[in-house]
């Protein structure tokens, strides 16, 4: 059994993913969390990770799909989603240091508060 993961959400309410699916041999994990309330699977936020080591390179990718909707006739209707997607990459060869400051560098972009402006209104 995997450890869910909880994350917290844009009020800062704790959020905890199940672990669905386990990376393995270019197969990427899955979360899934399912919000208070909701009635369809199709109303769950999904998180994909996935990682790729070839001759010392790493690559990584995340994925996160939260959808939006409305219910008609006591059904949810799936209208969208907001995708954030984010990738790194890290070169076999790279210098003491520099992977550290890059990660540190995207860490604290996205939580810098113009830069969160810049994606919820479009300006910094």
């Amino acid at each position: 059994m995997t450890t869910p993961i909880t994350l917290k959400n844009a009020a800062g309410t704790d959020c905890v993913f199940a672990v669905i699916r386990q990376p393995s041999a270019g197969v990427s994990a899955i979360l899934s969390y399912m919000p208070a309330g909701a009635t369809s699977r199709s109303q769950a936020v999904k998180i994909e990770l996935s990682a790729n080591i070839v001759n010392g390179r790493t690559a990584v990718a995340s994925s996160v799909a939260v959808p939006y909707g409305r219910v008609r006739d006591g059904v949810y209707e799936k209208i969208n989603q907001v995708v954030d997607f984010r990738r790194g990459t890290t070169p076999a060869d790279v210098q003491p240091g520099v992977a550290a400051d890059a990660e540190a560098f995207g860490r604290n972009l996205a939580s810098n508060p113009q830069v969160m402006a810049l994606f919820k209104d479009g300006f910094i």
